[in-house]
């Protein structure tokens, strides 16, 4: 092996080391998170091509120790010294043999651990680190020309490999392509933070993890494959460390290449000598070009639809005058230039404040809940029945139970909204949605804080509501929340599930207390009213009864006086006045009877009569008499 090749595998070491520490040193200058991704890259890049540098010594060493025994088996002695004693006599070529048998597959193995650490723990800390603006412009002019170096190192290890097809030498010039486009990549992110596009550092990071990722994927299977591999003596075994995706990566015309070799292998002709592949060949570049400025214009031309409005971003900012369309057809610059974020404006959305509900059927207040979130409400005990009042009055006194002044109530609490000015939702505040909340759920806390038990839980539910709802829109409005908050609900409202039985006990005692109030009341009223209703029928009576006294005493007076005057006229036993008062007599006495008999009678005659008394019932029909039976 060349001394030349030596010389650029160290350099591809100590540009790969000195790209990894100074990428560490402005990531933690400007904080970038895609940048310390870029390190890690350069760093693993760095181990490799340590690795392939040793290995590349050994075999030089091995070709130095074969140039020196064809100079020594010239002479007869020397061969047969070294016929008697092969194995001792290249301990080059042995240490080359176990570099390659034990330390390659336990670096492999090694370095397989540090690519999953670096695609894993990066991964979860990524969110948390925050790009430094007002350093950010130094850290690009630095990682550029990081970059830069990079990528011509890399081109020159990269064409002098595969011009002397040196495989030693393909590892480190693929890690140098690979960590030249990842400063490109962090140089990129880094303006693009600067231009408003704050998670553009993120997401390259998550990209770069990604492909730390893959490459930890492929290093295992290697090993895997590397147990099963069949050997063959002579013949050149594949390098652990060396990764075919990091090569595909760092050139990418390479895929080209080999698409042709497998074309013509598949065809048994030279598919890529064909105009049609040369024309593909030259033109792919500007076709792929085509293909991204028709995508392009196709993201110029966005569809709004009814019931959505939209916000425009131009960089990241709105643009003016048309910072919100509506629905419809409207033109923008493309993709990333403008940007449209959709919202649901006249859609009615809704949370819950308190306990999620577990189900949507009814569930008695006795019955365990999934969840529950309790909140202090007020307790003016006392303030409604003497009762109250008296049990309050000897709660005060000294070494009795103390009422507490506030309960524990579970709520569960929709609060339903549409935003009404989106760009007041959008951009007044950060994550308005979790602002909402929480405005909503302090306003709950207030308001159960200011009422009082038994009156929310009874007959001051509606008006709650509504009190709850208006103090809720009026502090999205303080904060410019840009929402109508539409419906607040009090329904499921009860106390925690421990104490609902004996709640109910409480309530159901006072149900029945009201009822046998209620009850008494009732009888009251109407024995009241019997009372009534007989005194009154009483005095009505005895009314009645005066008066029949006084008219019949003034019929009699004016009848006696009447009498006077007519037995004044006719004085005397034999008057007319006294015959006529007697038939009078026996006229009404006898009014009904069925049979009247008058018998006169004239001096002092015995006379004897025979009555027949019998009735009889006459035959109509027959004419005949028959008596009746006694």
């Amino acid at each position: 092996m060349e001394q030349n090749i030596k010389r650029v595998g160290l350099m591809n070491w100590v540009a790969l080391l000195a790209a990894a520490a100074g990428m560490l040193l402005t990531t933690r200058f400007s904080g970038s998170a895609a940048g310390l991704m870029g390190a890690i890259v350069a760093g693993i890049g760095a181990l490799v091509a340590l690795l392939s540098y040793c290995q590349m010594s050994l075999e030089a060493r091995e070709e130095l120790e074969k140039l020196e025994l064809e100079e020594l088996s010239k002479t007869r002695g020397g061969a047969s010294l070294f016929a008697a004693a092969a194995d001792d006599t290249f301990p080059a070529r042995r240490s080359r043999q176990q570099f390659e048998r034990y330390f390659i597959p336990a670096l492999a193995v090694l370095l397989l651990l540090l690519e999953g650490a670096a695609a894993w723990f990066p991964w979860k800390s990524a969110p948390a680190a925050g790009l430094v603006k007002d350093r950010a412009t130094l850290a690009m002019a630095l990682t550029g020309l990081m970059g830069l170096i990079l990528f011509l190192l890399g081109k020159y290890s990269s064409g002098l490999a595969r011009l002397q097809k040196e495989r030693l030498l393909r590892p480190g010039a693929a890690y140098l392509l690979l960590s030249a486009y990842a400063c490109f990549i962090v140089t990129a992110t880094m303006a693009a933070s600067l231009a408003g596009f704050g998670k553009a550092d993120l997401i390259a990071a998550r990209g770069l993890c990604v492909v730390v990722g893959l490459i930890a994927l492929e290093t295992l299977v290697g090993l895997v494959l590397e147990i099963y591999r069949v050997r063959v003596k002579g013949k050149d075994s594949r390098l652990l460390y060396e990764s075919r995706l990091v090569g595909l990566l760092g050139e990418p015309e390479a895929i080209i290449t080999t698409a042709a070799h497998a074309l013509d292998y598949q065809f048994g002709f030279k598919v890529s000598e064909t105009w049609f592949y040369r024309f593909l060949e030259k033109a792919l570049a500007w076709l792929l070009l085509a293909q991204v400025g028709i995508l392009a214009l196709s993201s110029c031309v966005v569809v709004i639809e009814p019931g959505q409005q939209a916000l425009l971003e131009r960089f990241g900012a709105p643009v003016a005058g048309r910072g919100v369309i509506g629905p419809g057809l409207h033109f923008k610059l493309p993709w990333p230039i403008d940007q449209v974020y959709r919202t649901r404006t006249e859609q009615i959305q809704g949370f819950i404040v308190g306990a999620e509900p577990e189900t949507s059927k009814v569930i008695q207040w006795t019955r365990p809940h999934a969840k529950e979130d309790n909140f202090l409400v007020a307790y003016r005990a006392g303030a409604t029945t003497p009762e109250t009042n008296e049990a309050s009055e000897a709660a005060s006194q000294p070494g009795a139970h103390q009422i507490p002044p506030v309960n524990l109530l579970a709520v569960s609490i929709p609060v339903q909204f549409q935003i009404t000015n989106l760009e007041q939702w959008a951009y007044v505040n950060n994550e308005p949605t979790n602002l909402l909340q929480m405005v909503a759920r302090r306003e709950v806390v207030r308001f159960l804080a200011s009422v009082d038990l038994g009156d929310l839980m009874s007959r001051g539910r509606g008006k709650a509501a509504e009190t709850l709802r208006a103090s809720i829109q009026r502090a999205a409005n303080e904060r410019e929340l840009g929402v109508n908050i539409t419906f607040v609900g009090m329904q499921d409202i009860h106390p925690p599930q421990k104490v609902a039985e004996a709640y109910e006990n409480v309530v159901s005692e006072r149900e029945k207390r009201e009822a046998k109030i209620l009850e008494a009341e009732s009888h009251a009223k109407m024995t009241n009213a019997q009372a009534a209703a007989v005194a009154f029928t009483r005095l009505a009576q005895a009314g009645a009864e005066k008066a029949r006294a006084e008219t019949n005493a003034a019929a009699r007076a004016i009848l006696f006086t009447n009498q006077a005057l007519a037995y004044a006229a006719a004085p005397g036993p034999d008057g007319v006045y006294e015959h006529r008062a007697y038939l009078d007599v026996l006229t009404g006495s006898t009014r009904d009877a069925q049979r009247k008999i008058i018998l006169a009678t004239a001096g002092n005659s015995n006379q004897i009569f025979e009555f027949n008394l019998e009735e009889k019932i006459h035959d109509l029909g027959t004419g005949l008499t028959i008596p009746k039976a006694n």
